[in-house]
């Protein structure tokens, strides 16, 4: 049998194999690699630039955010104050000054209204009353009733003096909620008329030195 033979022709073959495919893929790869390295450096700057314009952008919004929230706050601060302005304005008092002799008014001395808040009788004792159109608050005696809008600002009218129970009544007649007008003089409170008005009203408030109003005519106004 003949042996395989391993020299002549054949081996030299076998051993003259061509090496550029393998320098080709070599090149291949490393041409990869340089691409994959040119992108990613390349690819890191855009993310920092479009990075950068979006830090950018978010600094304007908020700051155009803040202006628009700092205009609104002054806006609505300034509305309020506005309204509330207009408010003071409208309703500031503007109503005419009560006029001495008009109705529902006491006046003594012909320029002071004894129902006025915070009026002033001292000195006045012996001057002329005029009552106009004045409700009646409370009747405390036949004789003597109290006249005004309110409480502590009424004032005592007396239409005569008291002569007990057996002495004649005044022929006026008043009740409560009637309207009347009268003429007299004012007058101060002693420890006669006192004693007499306790007499029909023992819870009076009345001091001595008080006024009152002593009646020398009286009308019932319909």
């Amino acid at each position: 049998m003949t042996e395989p033979r391993t020299t002549g022709a054949t081996a030299a073959a076998e051993k003259k194999r061509p090496v550029w495919p393998w320098l080709l893929l070599a090149a291949l790869i490393a041409a990869a690699l340089l691409w994959w390295l040119i992108a990613a450096l390349t690819g890191d700057d855009d993310d920092d630039a479009d990075a950068g314009a979006a830090t950018t952008t978010s600094i304007e919004e908020t700051t155009v955010a803040t202006e628009t929230e700092i205009t609104g706050t002054t806006t609505a601060t300034a509305t309020p104050t506005a309204a509330a302005t207009a408010t003071a304005t409208a309703t500031a008092p503007s109503g005419p000054a009560t006029v001495p002799g008009g109705p529902g008014t006491v006046v003594v001395g012909g320029d002071v209204d004894a129902l006025a808040p915070g009026a002033q009788l001292s000195g006045d004792a012996g001057e002329p009353v005029t009552g106009t159109a004045v409700a009646v608050a409370a009747v405390v005696a036949d004789e003597a009733f109290y006249v005004g809008p309110e409480a502590g600002r009424t004032v005592l009218v007396r239409l005569q003096e008291f002569g007990g129970t057996d002495s004649p009544e005044s022929p006026f007649q008043v009740e409560t909620g009637d309207t009347v007008s009268f003429t007299g003089t004012l007058r101060q409170v002693d420890d006669a008329f006192l004693a007499d008005l306790q007499l029909y009203d023992p819870s009076t408030q009345f001091q001595v030195g008080d006024f009152y109003v002593q009646a020398d005519e009286i009308t019932l106004m319909e």
